[in-house]
């Protein structure tokens, strides 16, 4: 019994740091960004925003959608947008504390992304503890693969949290609260093994919706304003064949 339980926890811990490897490795990368330019910047921001739409439409849906079915997938798909709508309104209503607008639009951005990788984490988590319970070179596999694919995430939320201004102990603090998540999730999939698909189609579904519409809302926006030439387009573009390739390797 105590064997049982000792692995059932080295695989809720392999969950956590698995997360947080891969987001503070992409918080890491966005230290080099902060000191650029603002042409730099733009098509940075750019190339997040194609990446991340890239991550969403053919990784996080499709997965969710073979999880459960498309139908399934569009109501949590529909539930992420209004908890997004809502959150949103409740940020502006609260006028969260900035020098300026831009960086309460970065802070807010910052935000949203962080609760939507930390929601698509949970059965990330459930997937990874699942398969290191059954076969632990299978689970390594994955956790290479789960730490490539945090990367990005990471970086993203590093861009937004860093153009507000927060302190690189809050971000710290931030890639810690966001791993813990898949943690849970690879020590309930240690515990039961399996859990129900419409779970995990939810669960992906909402935070797809969540990260679509800070995208949309906020990310491609903030790439323009801050570099208004054809080199924010061209980097949106160009990260979303990054993340087409990223996705087929990581297939």
């Amino acid at each position: 019994m105590s064997k049982l339980m000792n692995t059932i926890l080295i695989t809720g811990v392999s969950g956590y740091l698995t997360a947080w490897i891969g987001i503070l490795t992409g918080i890491l990368f966005s230290f080099f960004i902060k000191r650029r330019g603002r042409r730099f910047k733009g098509t940075v921001l750019g190339f997040i925003g194609g990446l991340m739409l890239a991550i969403v439409c053919f990784d996080l849906l499709p997965e969710s959608f073979e999880a459960g079915s498309i139908y399934i997938a569009t109501i949590g798909i529909t539930f992420g947008l209004i908890l997004a709508v809502l959150l949103d309104g409740k940020l502006e209503h609260d006028k969260i504390p900035t020098s300026d607008n831009k960086k309460h639009r970065f802070l807010k951005a910052g935000i949203f992304m962080a609760i939507g990788i930390g929601i698509h984490n949970i059965p990330s988590g459930i997937a990874l503890g699942s398969l290191l319970s059954t076969s632990s070179i299978k689970g390594l596999h994955l956790a290479i693969a789960l730490i490539l694919h945090g990367i990005p995430e990471g970086l993203a939320v590093g861009i937004f949290f860093r153009e507000s201004n927060l302190s690189t102990f809050s971000l710290v603090s931030i890639s810690v609260i966001t791993s813990i998540p898949m943690g849970l999730g690879a020590l309930l999939g240690g515990i039961i093994s399996k859990i129900s698909p419409i779970v995990i189609c939810i669960s992906l579904a909402i935070a797809g919706g969540m990260i679509l519409y800070i995208v949309c809302r906020e990310t491609l926006p903030n790439a323009r304003d801050t570099w208004k030439g054809r080199l924010s387009t061209i980097g949106n573009v160009i990260g979303m064949i990054a993340g087409i390739l990223i996705v087929s390797f990581l297939d």
